[in-house]
């Protein structure tokens, strides 16, 4: 009697991502961003506590810089793609949503992939459920590289 195949564990169906560098970019400006808000923060009580006119400059400013710290990390997200479905798993739209797409309850469905990347560096998109690792080194990009070097090595 043939065995039922053995479900395998989400690290193990997780796939590679061919092309980092804009995932990896996204993560940093989103750290700086979380930075800057947990400054803010400091500041509004620091300025609560002693409303001297540095606290007020110190908060506006921090302020100020938020905006385009946002801004350029949106910008980036966007360039973020799914390999598979082209849709951008760090932000979220209005598109529909698939069955195994897991969400934070106050925040939405790129936030909520943008922290798991962030803290376990794995994620699923929620447009087609595929989940990605990004510590999973890419086979096809390396086979691609020994393909590459053997044709420069014989000529």
């Amino acid at each position: 009697m043939p065995e039922s195949p053995r479900k395998l564990s989400y690290q193990q169906r997780a796939r590679s991502l061919p092309h980092k560098y804009y995932y990896r970019l996204s993560l940093n400006w989103v750290i700086l961003f979380y930075f800057i808000l947990v400054c803010i923060i400091a500041a509004a009580f620091g300025f609560a506590f002693d409303s001297s006119i540095e606290n007020a400059y110190l908060l506006l400013a921090l302020v100020v810089s938020a905006v385009p710290v946002w801004l350029i990390g949106f910008l980036v997200r966007r360039k973020a793609n799914c390999p598979l479905c082209k849709g951008t798993p760090f932000l979220d739209s209005r598109a529909s949503k698939h069955v195994k797409a897991l969400r934070l309850a106050p925040l939405n469905y790129g936030t909520t992939n943008l922290l798991r990347a962030l803290i376990t560096r794995r994620f699923r998109c929620h447009f087609c459920g595929t989940p990605f690792d990004m510590l999973k080194t890419n086979i096809t990009l390396q086979a691609g590289e020994i393909e590459d070097q053997n044709k420069n090595q014989n000529p």
